[in-house]
């Protein structure tokens, strides 16, 4: 039964890690003996491949949307000793499944509708010895028309910290107003108008500190929030 897991495995990572590997010109990061491709943008997906150039190991990590509804497949498969491996797919807030495979011992993991209970998406990158960016746990819905301009929700699976985009026009001027709210208990928040090239305004509240902001201008990044509760 586990050798059929690793097989399965090392056939999925093989056909979701060749794209990348015909980008080798892309983006390459290295950390010890860790290196890393892209992500890179591929037919509608990000993909973003790391790999071990002592043991031949890597993860593969992809992340997708059906129906405008996000999710991430990993990867990871370890030629050398037993041939440990770990396959995970997770739809943000709905379901983990997927198999770890450590010495020849499998462990299915399975969850549904437990966000609590779920395993960091990138779970394979851990088992590489790599560091997940905390970026991964910030999901973002949208943008959804709405109101004659466009919305877009985010929130960090792990904090449960949100983000609210919104981008419109009133009389022919196109505004942006961002709100975001720290983690439960945080008693932290942030709000930005922004008039794009005449003005910014709005204020950081983080633990009860609060900084205004101003500027005649675009100083700020228009959607602050979404950097506020983790995401890039």
């Amino acid at each position: 039964m586990g050798r059929n897991y690793r097989m399965a495995a090392l056939a999925v990572g093989a056909l979701i890690a060749s794209p990348a590997l015909a980008l080798l010109a892309g983006s390459v990061a290295r950390a010890d003996d860790l290196s890393s491709i892209g992500p890179i943008a591929i037919a509608g997906y990000t993909e973003a491949l790391t790999y071990d150039t002592t043991t031949g190991g890597f993860d593969n990590y992809l992340v997708g949307s059906y129906d405008g509804y996000p999710y991430d497949l990993d990867v990871y498969f370890d030629p050398s000793g037993a041939g440990n491996s770990e396959v995970l797919l997770t739809i943000p807030f709905l379901f983990q499944g997927g198999f770890a495979d450590v010495d020849g011992s499998v462990r299915p993991i399975s969850s549904v509708f437990n966000p609590a209970d779920f395993v960091n998406s990138d779970i394979g990158l851990i088992n590489l010895g790599g560091t997940p960016d905390p970026a991964l746990g910030v999901v973002s819905f949208g943008p959804f028309l709405l109101g004659g301009g466009s919305d877009t929700f985010s929130i960090n699976t792990d904090t449960f910290a949100v983000d609210n985009f919104f981008a419109g026009t009133s009389s022919g001027l196109p505004f942006d107003v961002d709100f975001a709210s720290g983690a439960p208990g945080s008693d932290s928040a942030e709000f930005l108008l922004t008039v794009p090239s005449l003005l910014q305004v709005g204020f950081d509240d983080v633990a009860g500190a609060i900084t205004p902001l101003f500027s005649l201008g675009s100083a700020f990044n228009p959607d602050l929030g979404l950097s506020f509760i983790g995401g890039i």
